[in-house]
């Protein structure tokens, strides 16, 4: 077993959208809609943290691109797809939504999804009638560790012959998401702070083909492309 080659079945790509609007504090704005509050645009620093993204990971040929149906995450997609040989459809994974999204917001139709991203569609086992967002909060920990089972468990099914997946989503989620992946089943005593556009690779083995173990954190948090 030592001499045999290492099989990579997965190899995925967590991204975290660019700064938003309200990550940027809305200039001190507070008359905030429903839509501004919960499914902010990009802010010019944003769009331009995606761009940097886009252009670092060119050089990899994506099999499929992930993002939630939010608009920070689709437009972060958007520009990771633009920088791509090949154009991509952009896969919308509701599950993927942000911590804390109020109930009272539904999110976008696929029509406006297109607006901030053309290729964007519903990702395969999502229908038209299934929910854009989901409302999950952390004073219910164990059902945002239930969505990062469901994410991970539609990526296992889908991919594992090798393929290169990129998933844009949140800071909060994708920490939730890292801890799953990493055994926990609620949140340890440290944390992760996600940046802005930063990236995190994790490579996922065929059980028992690499000594050092069936998956493998190659980095986290990781923003080296705001500074090349």
């Amino acid at each position: 077993m030592e001499n045999q080659k290492p099989i990579v079945e997965l190899e995925l790509y967590l991204i975290r959208h660019g700064q938003s609007m309200s990550n940027a504090g809305y200039n001190g704005r507070t008359d905030l809609t429903l839509k501004e509050s919960n499914d902010p645009l990009l802010a010019e620093k944003g769009l331009n943290q995606a761009d940097n993204a886009g252009k670092h990971l060119a050089d990899i040929d994506f099999d499929f691109i992930y993002s939630s149906g939010l608009i920070r995450a689709i437009s972060t997609a958007d520009a990771i797809l633009r920088y791509q040989a090949n154009e991509k459809s952009l896969n919308i994974l509701p599950i993927l939504s942000e911590v804390g999204i109020s109930p009272e917001y539904d999110g976008l139709t696929v029509d406006e999804m297109k607006e901030f991203c053309k290729t964007a569609v519903l990702a395969d086992g999502v229908s038209e009638n299934s929910p854009r967002v989901y409302h999950s909060t952390l004073k219910n920990e164990a059902e945002v560790f239930d969505r990062a089972k469901s994410v991970m468990e539609h990526l296992h099914s889908h991919y594992h012959k090798g393929e290169k997946i990129a998933v844009v989503a949140h800071a909060a989620f994708l920490t939730i998401l890292i801890f799953y992946i990493m055994g926990f089943s609620e949140a340890p005593i440290f944390d992760i702070a996600i940046q802005n556009t930063a990236i995190t690779k994790i490579i996922f083995y065929k059980k028992g083909t690499n000594k050092y173990g069936d998956i493998s954190f190659e980095y986290i948090n990781a923003t080296n492309h705001l500074t090349e």
